[in-house]
């Protein structure tokens, strides 16, 4: 094409390339001045021909182009949102009245439905719902799909400016408030008349419609009967067909969304919705593929505590809670569970505390983040637990824990989304208070995703040289301190239920925790304790338990060379950590600090050292069958650890949670193991035995396993009891034979019926 005669140097219509990048164009010839830096081929089509309205209709059925916003906007001005075409029988895709394509469904547009069940299970599901919603109205039958009052079905029944909502069903059926005219593969769906089991204009000669007797035997209307004849006659129909259909047009509830509000429900938000408010666009049901998204549904799943509010006023707002009663039970976790898992900064803690006026939720929320608050009310909620297992508490409260894990729930969504260090912190507290969960089906999911957490930041591996002299020592130590503080929760779990560790020590490089400055070098000693502890814990596991124990060819001197190397480190850690607690309470005694913290107790040692003894010589993968020797010395370390278990209960420094309640399970397996073989002298188990059903009783009704427990050792006891007043005839011994037997099937079947896998002799060939 030759250019105007005003410039016979330059095109008239811009070059190909120019019109592609969506530039200004010189059109000068031969070359433009863009194609002429980029040194590229310049080509000039000239006027680019027009194609008629029919023609862009069929070139958008095909999905050759999207049209503009201009085009949607005059589409909606002309007041209809789509067109048709008598002579093809074609429409354009139904859109809304803000001019966007209406959802297409999930299913593929070529595919039928599977079976005809499926689909009368939906239409009569979707007409019930229609009938409920709009009070069984009738509506007017669509007899022409190329009507031109078929716009009319697109208009939207509420407020302009609302923006329409699609909703899917769970096949993939989408249920919008409009209705519009529906095209599948260039082909009208034929009319549907309401009423009538045979199909409209243009009714297959093959239809197979549903007789009146048979859709009424399954409960359908002689509506949804007529529209399941049509899509069975006609092969090309899909459930994409029933988009235009009123049969689908019904108001659905506006279904909260589960990652925002549905939270709330358990406890983790306690934002409600606003009932006069508009409603909120909804999505699917689904979870985002991102780590924080998973341990909020994952967590809710398992977690029960702090699911309702307990202290609120007359009209729905939270109270204000007592400051000292609240400053009591922060000394207490501080006292106690501090020293075990000393991941929160105590220095940091307490000079933002004492902004706090006074602890009133509403307050709080505007001076303070949501970090904050979840630690502070968390660590309220366990310091309640802990004054409570010390007796220190009145009735009403120690009811408090459970508002206060309600108060702290509400920011856990806050907290998980931040992905590092003050996420493990916020954690721990949730497993801690976990522990008073009736089973550890939580504490066991929280220490899983706390571990995945710290090994993923790294924090088991010692920082770079480079890197450490860039930071504080303050904040090099607090690295430490939050791993070991995710050490000791995991091990301490899996330990107690009997199941592998989620990170070796080998796999540690960092050093022990250490105080950064005088007043806290106690505590510091004593969470080093704990974590010597922990670690002979997960030796014994490795060495004794572990699966590959069993595989490996050993002999039975060298099966025993293993038990006693490990038997003369767990020993040499005892007479260590037993020297040094005397020298630390022969420095002071505090009354109060030894009814809250029980740790600095020599008792408390001695009964985690047998229980380590019971752990190391009970039947293992290791050595199946013990011989007499080594029974003898579990049947031991059995009644010395119960003893020990039963001081700590008449002094209130045993906590009534499941780590308490498993361990004494663990016991009183052993107990039944040893009594069975006769390694463990009647008369001296009498009175333990009696202990044991005394402390079982004392959890609680909630702990239901434990009082049936309790039932079974009560039997026990009692044919003791006989055989003891009986001067040991033999018709009494058969009677305690045949209790012990029985007794002990009684006790697994009780653990089996829930799910408590802590028993370890249905796991041995004995």
């Amino acid at each position: 094409m030759s250019g105007s005669d005003s410039d016979p140097k330059l095109e008239a219509y811009s070059c190909a390339r120019c019109r592609r990048l969506k530039k200004k164009c010189s059109r000068e010839l031969p070359i433009c001045s863009h194609c002429t830096r980029s040194k590229k081929e310049c080509v000039y089509p000239g006027k680019a021909p027009r194609r008629t309205k029919k023609q862009l209709q069929l070139a958008e059925e095909r999905g050759e182009f999207t049209p503009s916003k201009r085009h949607k906007l005059s589409g909606s001005r002309n007041g209809s949102t789509s067109t048709s075409n008598s002579g093809t029988g074609t429409n354009t895709s139904p859109r809304d009245t803000t001019g966007t394509e209406i959802m297409k469904p999930i299913h593929s547009s070529s595919q039928p439905f599977d079976n005809v069940s499926s689909l009368i299970s939906v239409l009569s599901s979707v007409e019930n719902k229609q009938m409920n919603t709009q009070g069984n109205s009738a509506t007017t039958p669509q007899t022409n799909a190329t009507s031109p009052s078929n716009h009319d079905s697109t208009v939207d029944i509420r407020s302009p400016g609302v923006p329409v909502t699609q909703y899917m069903t769970p096949i993939g059926l989408p249920l919008s408030p409009n209705t519009a005219p529906v095209t599948q593969n260039n082909m009208q769906l034929p009319a549907i008349v309401p009423g009538s089991t045979t199909m409209g204009t243009g009714a297959s000669p093959m239809s197979l419609p549903l007789k009146l007797d048979e859709s009424n035997k399954m409960g359908l209307s002689p509506k949804t009967s007529s529209l399941i004849s049509n899509l069975l006659s006609d092969p090309r129909a899909t459930p994409g067909s029933l988009q235009g259909s009123s049969l689908v047009n019904t108001n659905l509830t506006n279904r909260t969304d589960p990652l925002n509000h549905a939270l709330g429900v358990n406890g983790f938000d306690a934002t409600e919705p606003n009932i006069g408010a508009p409603s909120p666009i909804p999505r699917l049901e689904s979870t985002p593929i991102q780590a924080p998204f998973f341990e909020i549904e994952t967590i809710n799943s398992v977690f029960q505590g702090g699911k309702k509010p307990t202290e609120l006023n007359s009209n729905g707002t939270f109270k204000t809670l007592d400051r000292n009663l609240m400053d009591r039970f922060i000394a207490a976790y501080f006292r106690h569970n501090h020293r075990l898992f000393p991941m929160i900064n105590k220095i940091d803690f307490f000079k933002r505390l004492c902004k706090i006026k006074e602890y009133n939720f509403e307050t709080l929320g505007q001076d303070f983040d949501d970090l904050y608050i979840f630690k502070l009310y968390m660590i309220l909620a366990i310091g309640c637990t802990t004054l409570r297992r010390a007796g220190m508490l009145l009735k009403d409260e120690e009811e408090l824990s459970e508002h206060l894990a309600y108060l702290a729930m509400t920011k856990f969504k806050a907290v998980t989304h931040l992905q590092n260090m003050d996420t493990i912190q916020c954690h721990l507290l949730l497993g801690i208070y976990s522990f008073f969960e009736p089973k550890g089906w939580s504490s066991w999911t929280i220490s899983g995703i706390i571990m995945r957490l710290t090994i993923g930041l790294g924090l088991n591996r010692d920082l770079p040289p480079k890197k450490k002299l860039s930071m504080s020592a303050s904040d090099t130590e607090a690295r430490y301190r939050v791993f070991w503080s995710a050490y000791c929760f995991e091990r301490l779990v899996a330990t107690v239920l009997g199941r592998i560790s989620a990170i070796d020590d080998e796999d540690i490089t960092i050093p022990l925790p250490h105080a950064l400055y005088e007043g806290e070098k106690e505590e510091i000693d004593v969470t080093n304790t704990m974590i010597s502890l922990r670690k002979m814990s997960g030796l014994i596991y490795q060495k004794v338990h572990a699966v590959r124990c069993g595989k490996m060819n050993l002999t039975n001197e060298q099966k025993q060379k293993i038990i006693s190397d490990i038997r003369l480190q767990l020993d040499e850690v005892y007479e260590f950590e037993k020297n040094k607690m005397q020298t630390q309470n022969a420095k002071h005694k505090d009354d109060t600090m030894t009814v809250i913290s029980f740790h600095s107790s020599s008792i408390w040692l001695a009964m985690r050292y047998a229980q380590l003894q019971i752990l190391l010589y009970r039947p293992s993968t290791l050595i199946p069958k013990p011989p007499i020797e080594s029974l003898s010395i579990l049947g031991d370390f059995c009644l010395k650890a119960w003893k020990h278990t039963y001081t700590l209960y008449r002094k209130k420094l045993l906590p009534l949670n499941w780590i308490t309640l498993f361990r004494t399970l663990t016991i009183c397996n052993t107990i039944l193991y040893c009594l069975c073989q006769w390694a463990i002298d009647l008369i001296e188990s009498k009175i333990e035995i009696q202990q044991i059903v005394e402390i079982l009783e004392h959890f609680g009704a909630k702990w239901v396993f434990a009082k049936k427990c309790a039932e079974v050792f009560q039997g026990i006891s009692n044919c003791i009891l006989d055989i003891s007043l009986s001067d040991g005839k033999v018709p009494n011994m058969d009677k305690l034979t045949r209790e012990l037997f029985g007794a002990n099937d009684a006790y697994h079947d009780i653990l089996d019926e829930n799910n408590l896998d802590i028993s370890w002799s249905d796991k041995l060939a004995l």
